[in-house]
């Protein structure tokens, strides 16, 4: 059952049987169905999401729909982490967009391993520089990436996404309208066909 969260855990730091234990320790579970929030506007992101099984989304929502930031599956870390570290109402939402199987670990007990040991401190490190470098790319890309661009390297990144979600939150997450990535998987199937 934590086969997942282990192998995530060691895929960033070299942890201990120890260490691995002290943070399985910490670790609450918690489910969420199919389009339930784990996070919605207003509310402080009190920890951080492992997780183990399904899938997230992450969105912000305006007067002209909603706009996906990001999404975590299997071993990935999600949360809204200004709204965590500042412990402040965050502007966005979190919502399961399949039946979930999840482990939170809450800003006490991350600071908390902290002090603990420094492979801790690495760890929280490392989540932060992934989800800086993340947003920072993300921005780049929707402000000198072409739609079909930004279509190709999702495809080329994280080819299950294809899988696993619908074309419309596919498109939110390219910044484009469903009909929009159509044509562009329409154009991109006839160049692979000739």
């Amino acid at each position: 059952m934590y086969e997942v969260i282990t192998q995530s855990l060691r895929k960033l730091v070299d942890f201990t049987d120890e260490e691995l234990f002290l943070f399985m320790q910490r670790l609450k579970p918690v489910t969420l169905k199919k389009y339930a929030f784990y996070l919605k506007e207003g509310q402080v992101c009190k920890a951080m999401v492992l997780v183990n099984k399904g899938g997230l989304r992450y969105f912000s929502r305006s007067e002209k729909g909603d706009y996906t930031i990001g999404f975590a599956f299997e071993g990935e870390w999600l949360g809204d982490y200004e709204s965590f570290l500042l412990q402040s109402p965050s502007p966005d939402f979190i919502e399961a967009i399949e039946d979930c199987e999840l482990f939170t670990l809450n800003y006490a007990d991350m600071h908390g391993l902290y002090e603990h040991s420094q492979r801790f401190e690495r760890f929280g490190r490392l989540i932060a520089e992934k989800l800086f470098i993340d947003t920072a790319k993300s921005k780049r890309n929707l402000m000198i990436q072409s739609a079909e661009e930004r279509y190709l390297e999702l495809l080329t990144s994280q080819p299950h996404i294809f899988e696993r979600l619908p074309q419309h939150l596919i498109a939110s997450y390219l910044g484009i309208q469903p009909q929009s990535l159509s044509r562009i998987r329409a154009k991109i199937s006839n160049v692979k066909l000739t």
